[in-house]
């Protein structure tokens, strides 16, 4: 088998590249929201708007979703280049030869299994 570990290093430097360039556009983002202030108002459709009704979420609650789902991005970016990293520098000191062998004798993956985490 052949591997480039430039390769490694290059995806894992991208995926820095990345989280620093969205992390950096979300604060902007965040600071021009903030900057406006409470757009909504203080009306009856504007405490709707901002807290929900019916069940459905308002602008409160799908903001703090968004900026849940942001942190995890940025810190499945983070944990990528991370784990990139280990792949390149076990690189150097595995012996492919025999992993090749052991992963030609596993079974065929099963199709209605998950393939990370517990079916």
């Amino acid at each position: 088998m052949e591997f480039h570990r430039e390769v490694f290093r290059t995806a894992a430097d991208s995926f820095d590249i990345e989280k620093y360039e969205l992390d950096k556009l979300v604060q902007e983002a965040s600071g021009e929201l903030e900057a406006i202030g409470d757009f909504w108002g203080s009306s009856k459709e504007g405490a709707t708007f901002y807290k929900g009704e019916g069940g459905g979420s308002g602008y409160e609650a799908v903001t703090g979703q968004i900026m849940e789902g942001v942190d995890v991005l940025l810190e499945a970016h983070e944990e990528i280049a991370k784990r990139l990293r280990i792949m390149k520098d076990n690189i150097e000191v595995t012996d492919w030869d025999l992993v090749s062998v052991i992963l030609s004798k596993l079974p065929s993956a099963d199709p209605d299994r998950p393939i990370w985490g517990a079916g």
